[in-house]
């Protein structure tokens, strides 16, 4: 039997630099935007542009993250 993945949503998470913490360290927030499991990277991508521009903090990473279930055949 076969493994089959089957695909639920896929996130955009956008990592923001906050601010600093009382020990100097960078503070992170982390801000999710739910979209289609189907849609390209490049375009998820150009999302998260369009959104950094909304931000009150500096973008420090764009991550795209999947969700899938897994079903044995």
């Amino acid at each position: 039997m076969a493994v089959v993945k089957i695909p639920q949503s896929s996130t955009i998470a956008i990592k923001l630099q906050k601010g600093v913490t009382s020990s100097g360290n960078p503070a992170y927030v982390t801000r999710n935007y739910t979209g289609k499991p189907t849609a390209a990277d490049q375009d998820l991508f150009d999302v998260a542009q369009a959104l950094m521009g909304l931000q009150a903090y500096p973008v420090s990473e764009i991550a795209r993250v999947d969700n899938a279930n897994l079903v044995n055949q």
